[in-house]
């Protein structure tokens, strides 16, 4: 709706705070290689199940790499590790839009899908600023240890300045116990907590080593299966170049011999044998 000198006037339906995360067309795509497991039925209808990775994600689906042909319309499920390796994987239903066939038999495919519930279910650190979590969810961020509490003030009357104990100092040290005055123990549980936190990030660190092994060793292996199908490729190529080179070099000597061959050849022997005087 257009008011007076040109000022416009947004209608309700379109103004932006009326338009949820989920409403939006479509979310950053940021080219990741994240860990699956996909489920689902190929186009000869035989169930499968296949860990593979990802090529490119957002909040409204991902491409990914598989070995098994899905056609267009058909539903997979995805298993996605989540962060914290204490927790159960996320599984998401998607729609299988797009699929990119190789050129070659053994090559393996592209398949984009659309999830039927969008949202944030990679639990990528610092998303962009358009991704949106999961209905019901709040919005992934890396859980951080909570700071150490300070140590209290130690007064100087309390305070020990000798790391040997001998009887004339815990006279001391209770003396200032009767005068009202502590003696401030080391921070011990502050040290634990900071231990369980160290744990804790160790043990997040060696679940995302695991998965990233398990990525690399995927990725080395499709690029294998790649460099063997290419080298059958130009060994074919090469093997019928060279079979018909060789089959035209015979044509040729074949071809030559037989020009050289004489035209006729004078009976000898025949009249040697009319001349001949018959035997007694």
């Amino acid at each position: 709706m257009r008011l007076g000198n040109g000022v416009s006037k947004t209608s309700p339906a379109s103004s932006p705070a009326t338009t949820s995360g989920v409403d939006k067309r479509r979310s950053t795509r940021l080219v990741q290689a994240l860990p699956i497991k996909v489920q689902g039925v190929d186009a000869l209808r035989e169930p499968f199940t296949e860990g593979t990775s990802t090529v490119m994600v957002s909040c409204h689906g991902c491409k990914y790499q598989s070995r098994h042909y899905v056609p267009k319309g058909s539903i997979v499920t995805l298993e996605i590790p989540r962060f914290d390796p204490t927790s159960q994987p996320r599984c998401i239903a998607g729609n299988v839009i797009w699929v990119q066939r190789p050129r070659y038999a053994r090559e393996i495919l592209h398949i984009g899908l659309a999830f039927e519930v969008p949202g944030n279910v990679w639990d990528i650190p610092s998303p962009p600023e358009d991704w949106f979590p999961l209905p019901g969810e709040t919005m992934f961020v890396i859980p951080t240890p909570e700071p150490e509490p300070d140590a209290p003030a130690v007064t100087a009357a309390g305070r020990v300045t000798v790391m040997t104990w001998d009887e004339s100092e815990i006279r001391a040290l209770s003396a200032d116990e009767d005068d009202g005055h502590s003696v401030v123990p080391r921070p011990i549980a502050a040290t634990a907590a900071a231990a369980a936190a160290a744990e804790g990030m160790k043990l997040i660190r060696q679940k995302l080593d695991a998965q990233l092994h398990e990525v690399i060793e995927q990725a080395l292996k499709i690029s294998i299966d790649h460099l063997s199908e290419t080298i059958v490729q130009e060994a074919r190529k090469a093997y019928a170049i060279t079979a018909e080179q060789l089959d035209a070099k015979i044509q040729k000597v074949v071809a030559e011999a037989v020009n050289n061959l004489p035209r006729g050849r004078p009976n000898r022997g025949k009249g040697k044998r009319r001349d001949m005087p018959p035997s007694p």
